[in-house]
């Protein structure tokens, strides 16, 4: 069977870069319980992505979300330098923002402490943390009560003139 060879990760100039191109992953490796390759690591997250439109398909994601999740600890215990692990962390929490239960919102600010504690000051854990407070931000779609004349608060209504 032929087989096909992998891109190189990075190309080096210097012995600097070569010793930091060194802590990569091949992409070849597997990690975790899924057995994922970076590579694998990061089309799993791009196809949850791509199949969360709805909120039962993103619910439905949070097993496989969690597996995954166990391949990068795996991938980063090995590689903690692999610049690729910042990346795809980040990409690991928008995939559990986009899963509308807590479950999902406490995984996603997991992976943002993991980030802080292991990759702080990258573009990707400020990339993360924006996305997060946006996520969080955005209220509940709910009905909002009509207001009655009864709930308009004190000060407002001795301001209104008298008829």
């Amino acid at each position: 069977m032929p087989t096909v060879s992998l891109p190189a990760r990075a190309a080096t100039s210097s012995p600097s870069q070569a010793s930091s191109a060194s802590a990569s992953a091949p992409l070849d490796e597997y990690f975790g319980r899924m057995q994922l390759s970076p590579i694998g690591i990061g089309n799993e997250l791009h196809l949850i992505a791509s199949r969360s439109q709805s909120a039962s398909d993103a619910r439905n994601s949070l097993p496989l979300l969690t597996l995954i999740e166990n391949s990068m600890h795996d991938w980063e215990h090995k590689y903690p330098h692999d610049d690729w692990i910042p990346k795809n962390l980040a990409r690991l929490e928008h995939d559990y923002l986009l899963v509308p239960t807590l479950g999902g919102r406490i995984h996603a600010m997991r992976v943002i402490q993991w980030m802080r504690s292991d990759y702080p000051g990258t573009p990707a854990l400020d990339r993360a943390q924006r996305e997060a407070e946006r996520a969080m931000g955005l209220p509940t779609p709910t009905p909002e009560p009509e207001a009655s004349a009864s709930a308009v608060p004190e000060t407002e209504a001795s301001e209104s003139p008298t008829p």
